[in-house]
């Protein structure tokens, strides 16, 4: 009878050095994620020129804008499951070719009705990709610097927003919007060639399914200098996992925290997708030129990126989320009453973009690390869930309040002081629950307040 020895691949993962196949498979899903953050904010880039060339005003838009992010939230709900049972690789791929071929058809687009419907689904594929890319690159990560991975790949979001902006500015004025569809739409296809060749499914996935023979040559990759028995029986080790209801949420004197952490997430959503969805209008009608306002989104977005790498290395020196998060929001807002204050002027505009981009998008990873210091492990994972959804609404709503603000005949300097107000009420929010989490401690056991959790999302 033949003795089978039971190896761990989380043990193997986490104790070898980064192979070949897993800088690859990293690669790969950072492209992928750059791909999927200018593809979900083309739409913003292109309304000024889509305005002007089907003579409607900006704020028509507003209705497409709201129901292609309510799109990614439903994806992300959708295919989140599906890659559970058909695994990440399959969704991921899936997920690709239906954002960029509904992209690239919507450079073809003459009507409202045809745009609202091609984005719609085109938001169903962006919002299945990012949270598979988030597990893929984590279940491939050593956990020395899985935490780092993950991060780069969220900020990869946020890059390709940085891209997006610079190609709509040198496009659009030569070519016409639709170039940026086509390229947007072209770009993804390539890269899911070249994924579909040397992307691997998930090697946790495949373990779970009990496919050992494409495991073990995944692993033989991985772990090239280690002897793996022929007779191996792959396995994980399986983290408890308690069923814990909503209801839980609301107990043990966490009922104001959770209502507090659910309005931050809100007006988070709320302010950022608001800036990404109308920053380019906005400056237009400010008196900036077209290639200046796509230069500013750029760089709103170039500081997201910024932000979110730096707010989590001095969260790990100084031990505490709250205050890194507040003085992220307070800087957002000091810096968008410059914008309000500097629309008619040059570099200074644009220095001032980044900084908001720097202080409120780059303080969205430090809210969800923060959410996970509030609920003790048993509730953990049911509240950050729950805080990012009740958030989301605020990701809806955000490029709707923009339309009404813009329809109501408000200017350019009005609307982006408003957008100070919800900021220094998120600042208020977390300042009361720094001070509640000190009286009252919340967890057992602290997690990291530097963590960045799967399913972030800054753009």
């Amino acid at each position: 009878m033949t003795n089978t020895h039971d190896v761990d691949i989380v043990d193997i993962i986490d104790r070898s050095a980064l192979s070949s196949l897993q800088k690859r498979v990293l690669a790969l899903c950072l492209g992928l994620a750059v791909l999927d953050g200018v593809d979900a904010q083309l739409i913003g880039f292109v309304i000024p020129a889509m305005s002007e060339d089907w003579r409607i005003e900006p704020a028509s838009f507003g209705f497409a804008l709201a129901l292609s992010t309510g799109a990614m939230v439903v994806g992300s709900l959708l295919f989140g499951p599906l890659a559970d049972r058909y695994g990440r690789r399959r969704i991921i791929i899936v997920c690709t070719v239906i954002f960029s071929v509904f992209t690239l058809a919507t450079a073809f687009v003459t009507s409202m009705g045809a745009l609202i419907t091609l984005r719609v689904i085109a938001g169903l594929g962006l919002g299945g990709v990012t949270p598979n890319l988030v597990a893929m690159v984590s279940e491939y990560s050593p956990a020395r610097i899985r935490a780092t991975m993950v991060t780069v790949t969220v900020a990869g979001m946020s890059l390709g927003g940085f891209v997006g902006g610079f190609c709509a500015a040198f496009l659009i004025p030569r070519f016409g919007w639709q170039s940026l569809f086509v390229l947007g739409g072209l770009l993804p296809l390539i890269l899911v060639a070249v994924s579909m060749r040397w992307l691997p499914e998930s090697v946790k996935f495949l373990v779970a399914r009990g496919d050992e023979t494409k495991a073990a040559a995944i692993m033989g990759q991985i772990a090239s200098d280690e002897e793996i028995p022929a007779t191996a029986r792959f396995v994980q080790e399986q983290a408890t996992v308690s069923k814990s209801s909503v209801a839980a949420l609301f107990q043990g004197g966490r009922s104001v925290d959770t209502v507090l952490l659910w309005g931050v997430f809100v007006i988070n959503f709320l302010v950022i997708y608001f800036l990404l969805s109308w920053m380019p209008t906005l400056f237009g009608e400010g008196g900036q030129s077209a290639s200046t306002a796509l230069l500013a989104a750029s760089l709103f977005n170039l500081g997201g990126m910024s932000g979110a790498l730096i707010f989590g290395r001095i969260t790990d020196r100084i031990g505490n989320g709250f205050v890194v998060v507040m003085a992220g929001y307070t800087l957002g807002a000091v810096c968008t009453a410059l914008v309000a204050m500097l629309l008619g002027s040059g570099w200074l505009l644009l220095v001032s973009v980044f900084f908001v981009g720097f202080g409120m998008s780059g303080s969205s990873a430090g809210i969800i690390a923060i959410a996970a210091t509030v609920y003790p492990v048993s509730v953990r994972a049911t509240g950050v869930g729950w805080a990012m959804g009740i958030g989301r609404i605020g990701s809806i709503a955000g490029p709707a309040v923009g339309a009404v603000l813009i329809a109501a005949g408000l200017g350019a300097q009005s609307i982006f002081l408003l957008t100070i107000v919800p900021t220094l009420l998120a600042v208020v929010t977390l300042g009361v629950m720094a001070i509640r989490q000190r009286r009252v401690p919340a967890d057992s056991g602290p997690a990291s307040a530097s963590t960045p959790q799967a399913g972030v999302s800054i753009g």
